[in-house]
């Protein structure tokens, strides 16, 4: 596939088989699963996330120890062996408790509408993408600052100097931190546009999620193409029955995405190489992932770890960059009919995670004694 091209890769036997085979299977096989769940016993919670301002709920665990934290190797080590990792059994090395809320909606913040997208900056000031506009909020909860985008916007990021991305509809708008249109390109075809459902900065570049051609498109501050990535593959694309690609790109140049089709969270060099992946479909480990496309959302923690988003069952969990799970934050704190849960990661570990259904965004924070 030429790097430049905004054509749509054609589909090979494999895909076009997928795409005839795939739908009503997974429907069948997701009402399946919804009817097992009702009649099933729910076995012991092993969310581990305490109420706000209370304790860590204890893990019952006779004979065993908590699991800790294996030691960092570089990330491109840890993800060359995920095909080895296997979740610890008992408990889960990490803990978090639900710390604070952002847009309740009895709040003077609230999202009316929706709720598409959350991004920390450089001082991990909150920036959210809802009700058609940019909000800025303040420590207090406030918002501080805000300013309208356009209504095809359906993600954001921001860079370390404060400029503010939106993408949406086969273009990306730049801003400056106050909110001044400052710059932009689009890409693709004018008569179909591009769905850019992530917007990812890497130092001088912009990572653009393209859901539509199923791949990620590397540009320049100009909007020039540099290349993409996800095209070395048997499909040459990401497998996507659920249209949805999202990305985060770590301090090392680590770009990982979610590959819903095939239930992975995949590891990227920068250039495009592949270097690692991990995650399957499961229902009983806690580990898998469960539906007929997860897991859909994702973010990078500054200590190397990634968090990723489920739908169907809605929940949060953190592994290793390897895959190994740390800590499960549980579909009780989400609404059940929650498609995406958008997610970004704060320098002190911190989990922001919002939920467009109820447009809202949690945020959970490690218990001590867990790495950061």
């Amino acid at each position: 596939m030429d790097p430049n091209s905004s054509e749509k890769p054609p589909l090979s036997l494999r895909e076009r088989l997928f795409k005839t085979w795939f739908p009503p299977a997974a429907a069948i096989g997701g009402m399946a699963m919804l009817v097992a769940a009702v009649f099933r016993q729910r076995p012991a919670a092993r969310t581990v996330v305490a109420p706000p301002g209370g304790p860590a709920p204890a893990v019952p665990a006779p004979g065993a120890q908590a699991a800790t934290a294996p030691a960092m190797a570089s990330p491109l080590l840890q993800v060359a062996r995920a095909s080895s990792a296997r979740p610890t059994a008992g408990p889960l090395a990490r803990q978090y408790r639900l710390e604070r809320v952002f847009g309740e909606a009895a709040s003077a913040a609230a999202f009316h509408l929706s709720l598409n997208g959350v991004a920390l900056d450089s001082s991990d000031r909150l920036h959210t993408l809802g009700d058609g506009e940019i909000r800025v909020f303040a420590p207090d909860g406030s918002v501080a600052r805000r300013w309208k985008v356009a209504e095809t916007a359906e993600s954001l990021a921001v860079g370390p100097d404060g400029r503010v991305y939106v993408g949406g509809s086969g273009r990306v708008d730049v801003y400056s931190p106050r909110g001044d249109r400052i710059g932009g390109f689009a890409f693709g075809d004018k008569a179909s546009p591009a769905a850019v459902s992530a917007v990812k900065i890497y130092r001088d570049e912009i990572l653009v999620a393209d859901a539509s051609a199923r791949i990620i498109r590397r540009f320049d501050a100009a909007g020039r193409q540099l290349g993409v990535i996800g095209d070395r593959g048997a499909t040459k694309t990401f497998m996507l029955p659920n249209g949805k690609l999202d990305l985060d790109v770590d301090a090392a140049g680590v770009v990982r995405a979610t590959d819903t089709g095939r239930h992975q969270v995949t590891a990227w060099q920068i250039d495009g190489t592949p270097v690692g992946r991990f995650g399957k479909f499961g229902m009983s480990d806690p580990a898998d992932f469960v539906g007929c496309c997860n897991p859909v959302n994702l973010a990078s923690t500054r200590d190397g770890m990634v968090v990723t988003g489920e739908k169907m069952v809605a929940r949060v969990k953190v592994f290793t960059a390897a895959g190994v799970l740390m800590a499960v934050i549980g579909p009780e704190h989400f609404d059940p009919m929650c498609t995406q849960i958008h997610l970004a990661a704060d320098a002190k570990g911190r989990v922001y995670a919002a939920d467009p259904v109820r447009r809202r965004i949690q945020v959970f924070a490690p218990e001590a004694g867990g790495a950061r």
